[in-house]
């Protein structure tokens, strides 16, 4: 069955923007999505090369649902 890409998970690497509207992540193909944290506030060390999972919502939206950064990346 085809499930639509909202109803499923992503994983992206990227690096973090700080966008006018908020974070946004553009990976290695420079494709660039913003990043929703929903009702929590945007975490305070959110920048660098990070690891998002998430949902996309929009084609350029994710509701992200777990995030860690890449260290050493």
């Amino acid at each position: 069955m085809n499930r639509p890409v909202r109803l499923t998970a992503n994983t992206i690497i990227g690096t973090l923007e700080a966008g006018p509207r908020g974070p946004i992540l553009r990976d290695a193909e420079g494709v660039a999505w913003r990043l929703h944290f929903g009702e929590e506030p945007v975490p305070d060390r959110l920048d660098g090369k990070v690891n998002v999972r998430g949902k996309i919502v929009q084609p350029d939206r994710i509701d992200v649902e777990f995030w860690t950064p890449l260290a050493g990346e």
